[in-house]
């Protein structure tokens, strides 16, 4: 699984993401692997990203946060 993968706003559109991103897939098909990952629905330059480099939506998944009492 990938997560938490950030770029730095000043940093984004450089293709850091990218290749980062291409580095963890590979070295987890190395592993024998296949890599997944999860973004929230309202982060569309992250699913652009994800999609260029192959990866297609399989489910909706809802997330639960909890605060401290």
């Amino acid at each position: 699984e990938v997560s938490v993968e950030c770029t730095w706003p000043e940093f984004q559109g450089q293709g850091i993401g990218a290749r980062l991103t291409r580095h963890v897939m590979a070295t987890l098909r190395q592993r024998g692997d296949r890599p997944h990952l999860h973004t929230y629905a309202d982060n569309p330059a992250a699913i652009g990203l994800y999609r260029k480099l192959g990866f297609r939506e399989q489910r909706e998944m809802t997330l639960t946060v909890l605060g401290t009492a």
